[in-house]
């Protein structure tokens, strides 16, 4: 679906978790379980030649979107490797609580875990003693860019990488045949993804308050200014936007402690009621 000619990799692998997810949420609707968020499975066409069905299906709901939409999760293509994630840092500290609840598939304890050792063993790697794993910014170039670039919903991006080979990217090759005998060959990385996005997708429906944590958020744009800073020739007074992110700082720590007293509560404070 929406391949440029085979597709197995690009886009039918995300696709195929996008509806073993469905499948699966399914089967806990039969058993009675209702998500306290309504939950939308989506499969676009027109990506290749430019995001048309999912920028024109925002573009058509765009006020609705404003109002309610909460998080958008994209599986494009995925393979086999290392678990990966892009997206929106407000949802960083989720990601890391989500990779730590999956295992990953060849038995190197959680998805989290097994991320960790990896980047631990990259040089520089600020990972390696973090409490949180980083994940990258979002560009464009897959469905989520009129969600987060046009509406500024929280968006992720989610799938596997780092060991298939390649080189079959937009081309004939990108076939089962190839899929099968070169990378995720029994599609045990697929169903980690289903479970990671599976997982996600439940929390955020069902969570009593939204996921979202912005301390990371403020680092990441605090690390945004700096790289700005140490451009060559570059003449431009930053400190206007540097006491903006100190602000963004202090609003954000605000935020979390008053999340950590609800956590010892278990009762939301008025000003969080607001």
């Amino acid at each position: 679906h929406d391949a440029w000619v085979n597709g197995a990799d690009d886009p039918v692998s995300g696709m195929s978790a996008v509806l073993e997810e469905a499948r699966a949420f399914g089967e806990l609707l039969k058993q009675g379980w209702r998500p306290k968020r309504t939950i939308i499975f989506c499969a676009w066409d027109g990506e290749e030649p430019g995001l048309l069905g999912s920028t024109e299906w925002v573009e058509q709901h765009t006020e609705e979107l404003s109002q309610k939409a909460v998080a958008y999760i994209n599986t494009d293509s995925t393979s086999k490797g290392w678990f990966s994630a892009s997206g929106s840092h407000t949802l960083e500290r989720f990601v890391n609580e989500v990779t730590r609840s999956v295992s990953d598939p060849k038995g190197r304890g959680s998805l989290w875990d097994a991320m960790k050792a990896r980047r631990r063993g990259q040089i520089e790697s600020e990972d390696a003693v973090r409490a949180d794993l980083r994940i990258s910014a979002l560009g464009s170039g897959s469905d989520y860019t009129a969600f987060l670039d046009h509406l500024g919903i929280a968006s992720l991006n989610i799938g596997f990488s780092g060991e298939s080979g390649g080189g079959i990217y937009h081309s004939v090759y990108d076939s089962f045949a190839w899929y099968t005998r070169f990378s995720d060959s029994n599609f045990e990385y697929g169903r980690a993804l289903v479970q990671a996005a599976g997982t996600a997708t439940m929390r955020l429906a069902d969570a009593r308050i939204l996921p979202f944590e912005f301390t990371n958020f403020a680092e990441t744009v605090g690390n945004y200014v700096d790289e700005i800073s140490r451009l060559p020739k570059q003449n431009v007074d930053l400190s206007p936007l540097r006491q903006s992110v100190e602000k963004l700082r202090r609003v954000s720590d605000d935020y979390d402690r008053a999340l950590g007293k609800v956590a010892r509560s278990g009762s939301l404070p008025a000003d969080l009621k607001e």
